[in-house]
């Protein structure tokens, strides 16, 4: 009968937790185990185990990252054997066959994480739990940048990786495909946002480019301005995604009309 264990907390009641059919997990009321103080959405994913030992995970919404064996899981869920590693919010879980299974090893210290500028030859230092990207003055990472939004995107430490969630009105890509939805990231991803592009990497930083944490900004007035969308806005209609034409500038058409009617007039009444 499968097994689903909760990484260190022996002493949490009901861990390890045997079960068979669908077990909902979560730090809600909805939730079959309500797990708090994990950063667990209130329905996060389901676990379904089977007589044989086999099961499947899913997240309980498309906005929920989970992730088996360091590869996030989609929608529609995967299978898992005994020894995967599930891991969601600030949690890892072991699948096990039964409960004497063995257990997989603890997981290794990551390298420092880096978002790299190339162009700017800047090393984004990934530390905080949520490192904030825009135009906003507050945001972790400064764009001064017409066509980024304020608070454009967000890379958050969850479920022991980096993910990356968009917010900004005018979109982010990430390997030259919109990132409609929470997106892990992995060595070498291409993250554009407006006209900047970020490399996601747990590699040493590249000659010449120096490491950053933050960055003061006193002037605040290009963070209040509007987000310029005309240029720049990313079109979504019917799953796909293109750039907007640009728009001639109105008033100088009208001007130069109304110059040649005059002149049209003035040759009419005095040739």
């Amino acid at each position: 009968m499968p097994v689903i264990e909760l990484e260190g907390k022996p002493e949490l009641e009901g861990n390890p937790r045997t079960f068979t059919g669908e077990l909902m997990v979560g730090s809600g009321s909805q939730a079959t185990w309500r797990l708090a103080g994990l950063d667990l959405a209130a329905r996060h994913f389901k676990v379904t185990g089977l007589d044989d030992g086999s099961g499947s995970v899913a997240p309980a919404s498309p906005q929920n990252v989970v992730v088996v064996n360091g590869k996030q899981v989609p929608p529609s869920g995967i299978a898992v054997k005994s020894g995967d590693v599930i891991a969601a919010g600030g949690a890892r879980f072991f699948f096990l066959q039964k409960a004497d299974s063995p257990r997989p090893p603890s997981a290794k210290p990551a390298n420092e994480t880096h978002l790299v500028d190339m162009a700017n030859k800047k090393g984004y230092t990934l530390r905080k739990r949520v490192v904030q990207i825009g135009r906003e003055i507050g945001c972790s990472i400064v764009l001064k940048d017409p066509t980024v939004s304020r608070f454009h995107a967000d890379v958050r430490g969850e479920a022991g990786e980096f993910v990356l969630y968009s917010m900004g009105s005018a979109g982010t890509k990430i390997n030259g495909q919109p990132a409609s939805a929470p997106r892990l990231l992995v060595e070498g991803d291409q993250i554009v946002i407006g006209d900047t592009t970020f490399t996601f990497t747990r590699e040493p930083l590249p000659g010449g480019v120096r490491p950053v944490q933050f960055e003061d900004h006193d002037d605040d007035a290009f963070s209040r301005r509007s987000t310029q969308l005309a240029q720049r806005a990313v079109t979504m209609e019917a799953g796909k995604y293109y750039e907007p034409q640009r728009k001639l500038p109105v008033l100088p058409i009208l001007i130069g009309a109304a110059l040649v009617a005059i002149l049209l007039v003035l040759y009419l009444v005095f040739r």
